[in-house]
């Protein structure tokens, strides 16, 4: 029995192995890009290989192993791609020591790549938890599969009590491995927002600390330089030095805003907004800069309503569509939804330009980063950020180089008034609708 479990803590260690190694290996983003991409996989393919080299029970004719659950792991959270790869390894390999097990190990392993590509998508989408536990069941189906073949094809059935023992370590193991991986990714994205944090953090007290004392002077000067207009000037020199100075002065002002924007998370004064009427709002204020750039807008919106300040919700939705359509220079299709995805307010907006590449994703939202060039002052999506925190939402952006950008806000509901705070001139007017 020692000896059994000693092989079966083998292989969890190599399972394990490269669910603290890769994920370490990946953040420091060390080495070409595609070999970051491929580098679960060719770990996942290289446990199997080691777990199938090292079974327990090699004196029957089929051999026990715990090579399904890096096969699970690398098709549940590698897709159908990672999983036809890693099917064929274990089928190739397996193949060379021969065998009644052989015909198992196609069957489990074929059946592990077809349940997994069914289950990807929703996989990615459950919580950390549910995956954990799905795993954990799934691991235990494809062991009872496994029990079941080999005690019906094999000539010479493995003893009852490593079948049992088997059949409690991997699901068990899957369990352990699984909640690892999970513990370790969200330490990792953890580890991000609290330098995200300390950053955001270094610029609130700046903007804090400055806003009031430049605002002042800026817009005092501002009041100073309209009088150039009366001085003995040439008329129309006057206006040009006049306009241009007004340019540069509100250019200013606009970022102390921003600033502010961003030192005040929580919202002042929060009011029941209307999404599809502040989208649409925000959509004729924005559509004469995408007829300039050739830019169809679309619409489909629903009428929920969330909890906001109108004017920073207006400003957050405004800086997306901007930058939308900034990045469709020769024009394209401006595409803005607002519906209900699981009790929340969705509103996607998604455009046709030359997108954004990975690293630029990653440092979206910080101070200063711009993909504008010498045109963007790196404020506008900082602020967006800041706005649907303050509103107790979340902010998803995806993106491809030359397919456009798809940015996705989740907003909570706005609470329904309750029977006792609806006036009787409200409720008749309920009972007559």
């Amino acid at each position: 029995m020692l000896s059994i479990l000693k092989d079966f803590l083998l292989n969890l260690f190599f399972i394990l192995l490269p669910v603290f190694l890769v994920p370490l290996w990946t953040e420091q983003e060390k080495g070409p890009k595609r070999l970051l991409l491929y580098l679960p996989t060719a770990c996942c393919a290289i446990v199997i290989v080691l777990c199938i080299t090292l079974p327990v029970g090699a004196e029957n004719d089929f051999m026990f192993d715990l090579w399904q659950i890096p096969l699970w792991l690398g098709s549940l959270y590698g897709g159908i791609g990672p999983a036809t790869l890693l099917v064929l390894v274990t089928i190739v390999y397996r193949s060379l020591f021969g065998g009644a097990g052989v015909l198992i190990t196609v069957v489990v392993s074929i059946a592990i790549a077809a349940v997994s590509s069914l289950w990807t998508k929703r996989f990615a989408s459950l919580p950390s938890k549910q995956r954990v536990l799905l795993a954990t069941l799934l691991s235990f189906a494809s062991g009872l599969l496994t029990i079941a073949m080999a005690e019906w094809i094999v000539n010479n059935p493995p003893p009852l009590l490593l079948s049992l023992t088997f059949l409690l370590v991997q699901p068990a193991s899957m369990l352990i491995v699984c909640a690892a991986r999970e513990m370790v990714y969200h330490n990792m994205a953890l580890r991000k927002r609290i330098i995200r944090a300390e950053k955001m953090e270094a610029v609130t007290h700046l903007a804090a600390s400055i806003s009031h004392e430049i605002r002042n002077p800026l817009t005092a000067a501002r009041g100073f330089i309209q009088l150039i207009e009366e001085q003995p000037l040439a008329a129309e020199k006057r206006r040009q030095y006049a306009r241009i100075a007004l340019e540069e002065l509100d250019r200013a002002e606009a970022i102390i805003t921003d600033y502010l924007t961003f030192a005040k998370p929580a919202p002042e004064m929060p009011e029941k907004l209307n999404v599809k009427l502040e989208v649409e709002r925000v959509i004729d204020i924005i559509r004469p800069l995408a007829n300039m750039s050739c830019v169809d807008i679309q619409a489909s919106l629903a009428p929920f309503s969330v909890m906001g300040e109108r004017e920073k919700f207006r400003q957050c939705l405004l800086n997306i569509m901007k930058n939308a359509i900034e990045a469709m220079p020769n024009g394209g299709t401006l595409w803005v939804y607002a519906s209900l995805d699981n009790g929340r307010v969705l509103i996607r907006i998604a455009d046709t330009g030359i997108g954004m590449t990975k690293e630029q994703l990653d440092r979206l939202g910080e101070p200063y980063f711009t993909t504008k060039g010498v045109k963007g002052t790196g404020l506008g999506m900082m602020v967006v950020y800041r706005i649907v925190e303050s509103m107790n939402g979340t902010i998803r952006i995806e993106s491809e180089i030359h397919k456009g950008t798809t940015v996705s806000i989740y907003l909570p509901l706005a609470p329904s008034p309750s029977p006792s705070t609806i006036s009787d001139k409200e409720k008749q007017l309920f009972a007559v609708l």
